[in-house]
């Protein structure tokens, strides 16, 4: 699933903090920035490798990963998977639940029909009809599958690996650190850091500064697909059908994974996705619409 960019600005908002060092590598189908005090240089490392094991583990191009044992295995049989895996797709589910249906991690098959997954080594996505209700976690490493399916993590494990990658760095010591896994952000420590926020035109109009959270984005205004006279975006709702928006949302909570998540669900309902967050985060009121926006509706 694709998001709008969150991406915040290297600048000190005080100049009394320690220096920071950035390192930058390619993962999870996006580029990933690693930022901590240079005097925590060496935490870069094991947190890049964090971020790495997610992708191992959950990547839906990877043939070997715990996605690709799922596509591979008959219907009924129990699965083993990583603990990781089991915890991301048990959030996942409780999402489902919880929202009616707008998170939904068994749209893999309309992805592909769309041309915004590969299909990989399955040949035949028009097999792959399982939902959610077929997905039965047996404990943290085994799963079974009812029916088969294509299960896509897009939209929730980019926000758990950066998670990962932040706990590898405040066990490492680091007294403050940023965490940009294209555009999914989490920072933590003293430093106030401005986040410019890309809207659906791909424009930034508006910054936050942001301290000990975590934020994502989502738009599809500009990563839409033309199949057939229908038009799809990489965001799926609850009937199956393509979510098409012209609009950004942003969600700020207290885990990555969760505001990934949400901003598929605030993509759709706003107030349901602030309902849920509770007291774990938020929603950020839309922008009132460009003076262009307004004369075209009028």
């Amino acid at each position: 699933m694709a998001s709008s960019g969150c991406w915040y600005c290297n600048r000190c908002c005080n100049p009394v903090l320690p220096e920071l060092i950035t390192r930058c590598r390619p993962l999870l189908g996006t580029f990933v920035e690693v930022t901590v005090a240079a005097t925590h240089a060496d935490a870069v490392t094991g947190a890049f490798a964090e971020i790495e094991r997610v992708h191992r583990l959950m990547s839906f191009h990877e043939a070997d990963s715990d996605l690709g044992k799922l596509r591979r295995a008959p219907a009924g049989s129990v699965v083993k998977l990583d603990p990781a895996t089991v915890f991301v797709l048990t959030e996942a589910l409780r999402l489902h639940r919880e929202s009616g249906g707008l998170f939904d991690v068994t749209v893999g098959r309309q992805l592909v029909e769309a041309g915004f997954l590969p299909l990989c080594e399955t040949h035949n996505a028009d097999s792959f009809r399982g939902t959610c209700a077929d997905i039965t976690i047996v404990d943290d490493q085994r799963v079974t599958l009812g029916a088969k399916m294509l299960i896509d993590l897009g939209g929730i494990a980019k926000g758990y690996a950066t998670d990962s990658a932040i706990g590898y760095l405040q066990r490492a010591g680091a007294p403050m650190g940023l965490v940009n896994a294209g555009g999914d952000l989490r920072l933590f420590g003293e430093r106030q850091w401005p986040v410019h926020l890309r809207d659906g035109d791909g424009e930034m109009r508006e910054t936050i500064l942001a301290q000990d959270c975590a934020l994502a984005s989502s738009a599809n205004a500009l990563e839409r697909r033309q199949i057939g006279t229908r038009e799809w975006s990489p965001h799926i709702g609850a009937d199956g059908q393509p979510v098409l928006t012209q609009g950004r949302v942003t969600v700020i909570a207290d885990s990555c994974m969760l505001a990934d998540a949400m901003t598929k669900i605030a993509l759709v309902d706003r107030t349901l996705a602030a309902q849920m967050l509770g007291a774990r985060g938020t929603v950020l009121p839309p922008l009132p619409p460009l003076p262009s926006q307004t004369q075209a509706a009028a």
